[in-house]
């Protein structure tokens, strides 16, 4: 017996009395609990639950205000479980006392960001300290409790109350709801869990118990589903016909009825005193054919040995917890042990194929997912999987499809929406991708990477004003929030800037630092004296910018300032829209001398076009593999008449070039240049010709005639269809007709280039 004397075992409910009653006599098997209280409206007749009256709850939202504000004066053991009719105590064994180290611990939200995943509140253990801290009157309930404090105020509750919350791994031994468990946690939550807990017998007979409410519900559908799956077919059959009784024409539920009907009648058939048809070994009156549910190992001595399909079960579980610890190379030997022993596991199968897909060996992941997804077409995850490794492969429409297909399983799955909301925009369905995410956010309010996807989808389709607020988000991103730097002193707010020294630091990309910087002269024109922080390489061109007073690269050298602002949140704080954008060209400037040594590396003569190239970005950009070009696939250029070019990658060697480039004596930068003496033979250069880098940024910077080579879905910059730029006048812009077609954009340039050369020619004569 597991002693628990400072734990109080709670539920909440006023709907399902019988069923969560049940909930509370099963989590008090092998458990002796300080107290056992159940807030109800009617009276249960079990002397060892204590019933507290309460009124009716309503909706989600009285129970999450009852949770949140009034539980703490009925508690006073210094913890308590939660738990709800649709979650419970399942495996005394598996408590560890560290549970009681925490404030708060639940199933784990394998969606939700970093940080922010523990979790579910349908099992959960409270301390009477998060419920002290709770009530404090800053936190507002606007959603479910259990979200409310993982993670709308997870941050003020650790920050002020010093709330401590479990780590991922603890969570996923104290409970399971949404992914699937790692051996036999503590507890669970989710109804679509109950095939993987409740003995078939009993689960049956708990169908006539399940109210309207849960009949209509998608979570009962999923447990149908999963039902059949598993093979439990009178199950799937008596959860699909409940579904038809509150809706006779729900199509889904009669199919339900009809495949698990048919699949029973070619059940084979078994004696009691026989083996199981399912292999275990076992007589088939003490498995699938019991018919006392005491027999189940939840509700007394387990049953003998598990089968050998439940031995593998186990590996693949345990496999699965090494991989989301980062042990993949464990794993992955696991997974193909358990495949060797069991041929077509669809759960090895698919996280095999997980573990493939993250080393980007896509090719081989695809097979092993879509076996998978076939074997449980049930499983949403499964399908949100798949669409993660066909986008990667650049088949962005049958990712869009198996999206779709996940959320039609689990339309309240967020990282699915946002997923989905990606590889829209992949098709430059921008109208799409804003509501996926926008859906993603009102299911998940506190999921900073989908509100950081919504940002740039705004910024595409030219939504500046709302853009640039959800632009703020990119903070809370553990990629892109290291660029926020500590300084001392507020951050500026956008009050009146007048006699005030600000310090405005660049963040992300050269590109990015380069083309905000605009953004310095209307702010000193309304009378701030403006200091940017910014990498060495840059500062002497940065120095150029209107407005900017000072750069500086070394914070020792910092002087005095007032407040300090990232340079990319200016646009918001100016009220900048999309036909306001500061674009006097040149903004960035070079120093005569510079300029002088550059062109002696010019060879100029007035039928020839000197011409800069560049098609491939920082190799460390994730956006780098589709915004860069392959070389040979833009030999079309190399072979127009009368053009001298000259290679502006940086550190890039003519042993790299193509053929035809080869042929056309493309000229490497030296070796050593820094970013400024690139800058100066750009503006000796006739034209500039790059895919979507830092020096497009530059040369559009330096007023020079720039064409940019642009993918299918570029980025937010660019807008969308437009053959100019308004941030930058001498720009021109060539876009993918298709994905990946690189070719066709070269042979567009080309044609212009020649056109170019031609009309040179002609005004020569």
């Amino acid at each position: 017996m597991l002693d628990l004397p400072g734990v109080t075992l709670c539920c909440v409910d006023t709907a399902n009395h019988a069923l969560a009653a049940r909930a509370l006599r099963l989590s008090a098997v092998g458990i002796r609990f300080g107290r056992t209280l159940f807030f109800t409206d009617r009276r249960v007749d079990d002397p060892g639950i204590e019933v507290r009256t309460i009124a009716p709850l309503a909706s989600r939202d009285d129970y999450s205000r009852f949770v949140l504000a009034s539980m703490r004066d009925h508690i006073d053991t210094p913890h308590l479980l939660l738990v709800q009719w649709d979650g419970y105590a399942l495996n005394p064994a598996a408590w560890r006392d560290e549970f009681l180290d925490c404030d708060y611990i639940g199933a784990k939200w394998f969606w939700a960001p970093e940080g922010q995943r523990v979790g579910n509140g349908g099992f959960s253990l409270r301390s009477r300290r998060l419920l002290e801290a709770l009530r404090d009157p800053r936190i507002v309930p606007t959603e479910a409790e259990d979200v409310t404090i993982g993670r709308t105020y997870r941050t003020l509750l650790e920050r002020d109350h010093a709330i401590r919350f479990a780590t991922e791994s603890l969570a996923d031994q104290f409970a399971f709801e949404a992914a699937y468990p790692i051996g036999l946690p503590f507890g669970f939550h989710g109804l679509y869990n109950f095939c993987r807990v409740v003995p078939e017998n009993e689960l049956a007979a708990l169908v006539v118990h399940f109210t309207p409410a849960i009949a209509r519900s998608p979570q009962l559908a999923q447990l149908g589903r999963n039902c059949l799956s598993l093979g439990q077919w009178r199950v799937a059959a008596a959860i699909f016909q409940r579904i038809m009784d509150e809706d006779p024409d729900n199509g889904m539920a009669a199919a339900g009825v009809a495949t698990a009907r048919s699949s029973m009648a070619s059940a084979p058939a078994a004696g009691r005193n026989e083996p199981c048809p399912c292999g275990s070994g076992r007589r088939y009156k003490n498995c699938h054919g019991a018919l006392d549910a005491s027999t189940s190992p939840h509700h007394g001595a387990p049953l003998p040995g598990p089968p050998p399909a439940a031995s593998v079960d186990l590996r693949v579980q345990q496999a699965i917890a090494l991989h989301q610890q980062g042990d993949t190379a464990t794993a992955e030997r696991i997974y193909r042990e358990a495949l060797a022993v069991a041929p077509g596991h669809a759960l090895a199968e698919h996280f095999l194929g997980v573990i493939l897909y993250q080393r980007q060996d896509v090719a081989a992941a695809l097979p092993l997912l879509r076996r998978s997804v076939e074997a449980v077409p049930a499983e949403p995850e499964f399908h949100n999987n798949l669409g993660l490794a066909l986008a990667a492969d650049g088949r962005e429409q049958e990712a869009i499809a198996a999206f779709r297909a996940a959320l039609a399983l689990k339309a309240e799955h967020a990282v699915t929406w946002n997923n989905l909301g990606l590889a829209l925009q992949s098709v430059n369905d921008v109208d799409g991708a804003i509501g996926a995410f926008r859906r993603a956010i009102a299911l998940s309010p506190g999921f900073e990477h989908a509100r950081w996807n919504l940002s740039l989808a705004l910024l595409l389709g030219g939504q500046y004003d709302e853009g640039w607020r959800e632009y703020e988000s990119r903070f809370a991103l553990s990629e892109l929030g290291k660029d926020r730097h500590a300084f001392a002193g507020p951050a500026w707010d956008g009050s009146a800037p007048t006699g005030k020294t600000l310090l405005l630091y660049t963040e992300q990309g050269l590109g990015d630092a380069l083309q905000f910087a605009r953004f310095v002269a209307p702010l000193a024109k309304r009378g701030a004296r403006c200091i940017v922080y910014c990498p060495e390489a840059l500062a002497p061109l940065l120095a150029t910018v209107p407005g900017v007073a000072q750069t500086v690269s070394d914070p020792g050298e910092l002087s005095r300032y007032d407040a300090h602002l990232p340079l990319l949140s200016l646009p918001r704080l100016l009220g900048i829209t999309l036909d306001a954008i500061p674009a006097d060209v040149p903004y960035v400037t070079v120093a005569a001398e510079r300029r002088a040594a550059a062109r002696k590396l010019l060879e100029v003569s007035p039928r020839r076009l000197n011409v800069g190239i560049v098609w491939t970005g920082n190799p460390a950009n994730p956006s780098n593999r589709i915004r860069s070009a392959p070389l040979d696939a833009l030999d079309p250029l190399f072979e127009v008449e009368g053009i001298d070019w000259y290679s502006l990658q940086q550190g890039r060697t003519s042993a790299e070039f193509s053929a035809a480039a080869r042929a056309a004596r493309v000229r490497p930068l030296p070796a050593d240049w820094a970013l400024v003496d690139t800058a100066a033979l750009i503006a000796e250069l006739d034209l500039v010709i790059s895919v979507c880098t830092s020096i497009a940024h530059l040369s559009g910077a330096l007023g020079r005639p720039t064409w940019t080579m642009l993918a299918c879905a570029a980025d937010w910059r660019w807008l969308q269809q437009r053959a100019d730029s308004p941030w930058y006048p001498t720009m021109r812009l060539f876009r993918q007709p298709n994905p990946r077609d690189w070719k066709a954009v070269a042979h567009a340039v080309a044609f212009e280039l020649d056109a170019l050369v031609s009309a040179l020619t002609d005004i020569d004569r």
